[in-house]
């Protein structure tokens, strides 16, 4: 099927130019231009006509050509031998074997003996429409993606509170904010938001404005905020708590706005009434005054923003922080205000009538329900994949394809997974990098990287625009690395998924590129696989069947896009972009019509989907292909008939309850606490593999602790210590950091991988994995979200083989 994203067979030398494309290292996905020089990247900038960022992109953006060119790529496909290393083979025996054994565990266990874990990348998401079709046509909801372990509170409390569909999130309108709260981000330093150091420059230079950071330990944006609470580490609900509560007393809360647009305030506002907010602020280390001043300062200074990411994201009772936070801008007037906290999307389309016909499913051991994330289809935690493996009975999984993703240093409880994953019947890689994880597989699929074929970036960073990128490749990949899309096409070629085109869709297909008959094209293709499943309905449960029929519909109109559409494209890959276009235009029609220049207003759907795609593919920079109306955002994203935010949640009223029961630990055998995954300079999840990269004096990876600490446990910078959890233990240089608190210690993530020594060739690890010390069952009891920032530990000053 696949003819290639390279024309005229693929040049190996080309030299060019000022190519516009967008950085993959994190979610913010910069613009940037890429000059080539004999097929390799040669320099890279920053973009200055990308929409979005204009010209804005961090040090990490610089190091790509480290991602591209490395010695661990992978470069045809490999399968393990009996003796455990690997040996060549190709694509057709690959294909025809995963394919079989696939479809063996499905018909003798059932579709939930096989998941997919990761899925996709930072801005590389041309592969997640295949890999989702290829799961649901297998009629499994087992998907296992990196999100899943950090953000799922968010759409599920949006789904409780207004009925949001699942691509919206909710964002700080910082830019038009006149107060700024920041919670458990470091934005100076991470880079979260758009050109973040131009805003915090803004917020430090107009005495009118306010910026406020609550953080365990003083950062670099802290070190520039008005206002710096530094708050116990993990105590961010008792901190969003007493500020509802000290608003609610002092009568500070807005009451037009609680009137008109909220349903149960009385009921909420009495639970708040009861708080002792001295005491709340007691538990967060802080003075009673300065929580005042700060909700004052969110109360009265409107629009006020509440500004969040993962320290209050992954740490203790995360679902109820999600909840607070939306409570906090709703009682203040600054939901859906401009300047306040907002909803914006990505680029794709979701109606929630299909969420309401679609039961999520629960995972076996936990009973946790899958979370529509981005999109309809549900994702669960990580957390929950080696209990999920390991637990008895017939529907376990025993067949786990891994994809773009490095489970083995990215998921918590590094060593339970690797026991898991040693239990699997058949374990599949799909990567461009030979990583730790497919060390432990049965066969490795090799893939071109982000700049060696088409992709596009659908992060909803932006607003009030709604901002895509569709990326041409810049560089040739190996000859062997096909796409994703290939690779999931064949393999449901080779399980049956894909059933033989009729007549009547081969015939709209030839006038559906054109975009004439695109619509009538998917419909026929969705109804196709959905009465497939259908027709085996008489063995499913009601719930089932609906899931099966829409995962059949899924599946059929995702590849037979693919198969009849693709070749008319300028790659095969693009067939899941034109559809969504479609779609996309058909459910946010408004939207896409503000964002096209003047006087350009097609009449019907389909060419309006038609011209959506078209100019996707005519802005390899980036383009704004819709527009949110800020005057009705609130109305856009609250979705109940009455059109009221529900404040008073039963599941979140008895959360607080269990946060105002839970007593404090006691220090105990696990003094210290550890905050896992935190960002430097020099890190960039697990993308890079050679720690060539990273530039100036190491080590970059080193447990910072406050020289208190240091001192009582006996150990000066640069001295190796000995961390130990629950979970598991270490050893790591330590390096002296004053702006943490004494007790709280914290360890980057990034680190770990296994990498060839450029003298020896011996495989040396670059840093440490801080996943050995994580527990996959210490997280949130709705989510399955890990504690990564508030892990109990104990040090030691580690014994030097010398003293041994």
């Amino acid at each position: 099927m696949w003819h290639g994203d390279w024309p005229a067979g693929r040049p190996t030398a080309p030299t060019r130019s000022d190519l516009p494309s967008a950085c993959c290292l994190c979610t913010h996905n910069c613009g940037i231009r890429i000059d080539v020089e004999s097929g390799r990247i040669a320099a890279i900038r920053a973009d200055a006509q990308n929409p979005n960022t204009r010209g804005y992109i961090c040090q990490k953006g610089y190091s790509l050509a480290h991602y591209v060119d490395h010695a661990q790529r992978v470069t045809h496909p490999l399968r393990r031998t009996p003796g455990g290393s690997f040996e060549r083979i190709s694509w057709s025996q690959a294909v025809r074997e995963i394919g079989a054994r696939l479809r063996s565990l499905r018909d003798r266990y059932s579709p939930r003996s096989i998941a997919l874990a990761g899925c996709g990348g930072q801005g590389n998401h041309l592969d997640a429409a295949y890999a989702l079709a290829f799961l649901q046509g297998l009629g499994s909801p087992n998907w296992f993606p990196a999100l899943a372990q950090e953000k799922t509170q968010h759409p599920l409390v949006d789904r409780w509170m207004v009925r949001a569909p699942p691509t919206a999130y909710l964002v700080p309108d910082a830019e038009q904010s006149r107060t700024v709260v920041m919670l458990g981000t470091n934005p100076w330093l991470s880079h979260r938001g758009r050109r973040p150091r131009d805003l915090i420059r803004a917020l430090q230079d107009d005495p009118g404005r306010t910026l406020v950071v609550v953080d365990p330990r003083r950062t670099e944006t802290a070190a520039r905020a008005d206002i710096y609470l530094p708050i116990k580490p993990g105590a961010d609900c008792y901190f969003l708590l007493a500020l509802c509560a000290d608003i609610v007393q002092r009568g500070l809360h807005d009451l037009d706005f609680i009137r008109q647009r909220t349903r149960g305030f009385e009921e909420i506002s009495a639970v708040l009434r009861r708080l002792d907010v001295a005491a709340l602020a007691a538990r967060c280390r802080l003075r009673r005054e300065d929580v005042g001043r700060v909700a004052w300062a969110l109360a009265t200074a409107r629009p006020a923003s509440l500004f969040f990411d993962l320290g209050v994201e992954q740490t203790p009772f995360s679902t109820l922080n999600a909840y607070l936070i939306r409570l906090l801008s709703a009682i203040t007037g600054n939901l859906g205000r401009r300047g306040g906290n907002v909803y914006t999307a990505g680029p794709l389309a979701s109606r929630l009538d299909l969420l309401d016909a679609l039961p999520q499913p629960r995972a076996r051991v936990s009973s946790i329900e899958a979370i529509p994330v981005l999109g309809p289809i549900g994702a669960f935690s990580p957390n929950l994949l080696p209990e999920e493996i390991s637990v008895d009975g017939e529907a376990r999984i025993r067949a786990l394809i891994v994809e773009g993703s490095n489970p083995l240093l990215t998921y918590a409880g590094t060593d339970r997974l690797r026991a898991a994953f040693e239990a699997l019947d058949l374990l599949v890689v799909i990567d461009p990098a030979f990583t730790e994880t497919s060390r432990m597989a049965d066969y490795v699929l090799p893939t071109p990287v982000a700049y060696e074929k088409w992709e596009w970036s659908a992060f909803p960073n932006g607003y009030p625009g709604i901002y895509a990128q569709v990326r041409p490749p810049v560089v040739a990949p190996p000859p062997e690395a096909l796409p994703e899309a290939e690779i999931y096409y064949r393999l449901a070629v080779e399980t049956g998924l894909v059933p033989r085109p009729s007549r009547a869709e081969r015939a709209l297909a030839r006038s559906a590129a054109s975009g004439g008959a695109a619509l009538l094209f998917q419909a026929l293709a969705g109804a196709r696989g959905a009465l497939q499943v259908g027709a085996l309905g008489g063995a499913l449960r009601a719930g089932a069947l609906r899931a099966g029929v829409l995962g059949g519909a899924l599946s059929s109109v995702v590849f037979s896009s693919y198969r009849l559409i693709g070749p008319g494209l300028p790659s095969p890959s693009l067939s899941s972009l034109w559809l969504l276009s479609h779609l996309f235009a058909l459910t946010n029609r408004n939207d896409v019509l503000r964002s096209l220049p003047p006087g350009e207003k097609p009449a019907q759907p389909w060419e309006l989907g038609a011209r959506l795609f078209q100019r996707l593919l005519e802005n390899p920079g980036g383009v704004e292909i819709a527009r949110l109306d800020p005057a009705k955002n609130l109305e856009t994203y609250c979705t109940f008939r009455d059109g009221r935010v529900r404040l008073a949640l039963p599941e979140m009223l008895r959360e607080v309850d269990r946060a105002l029961r839970a007593v404090p630990a006691e220090l105990g055998d696990f003094p210290f606490t550890l905050y896992t995954g935190e960002r430097l300079w020099w890190n960039s999840n697990t993308i890079h593999r050679d720690p060539a990269w990273r530039k100036g004096k190491g080590p970059h990876c080193v447990l910072r602790i406050h020289p208190d600490d240091a001192k009582a446990v006996g150990v000066q910078s640069g001295d190796r210590v000995r961390v130990e959890t629950h979970a598991g233990h270490l050893e790591v240089p330590c390096g002296l950091d004053d702006r943490l608190q004494i007790g709280h210690v914290s360890l980057p993530h990034g680190f770990g991988q296994l990498y060839p020594d450029p003298a020896t060739g011996a495989l040396r690890e670059d840093g440490v994995n801080v996943n050995i010390l994580t527990d996959a069952k210490d997280r949130d009891p709705f989510t399955g979200v890990p504690h990564h920032k508030h892990v109990p530990c104990r040090l030691r000053r580690a014994v030097e083989q010398s003293e041994r």
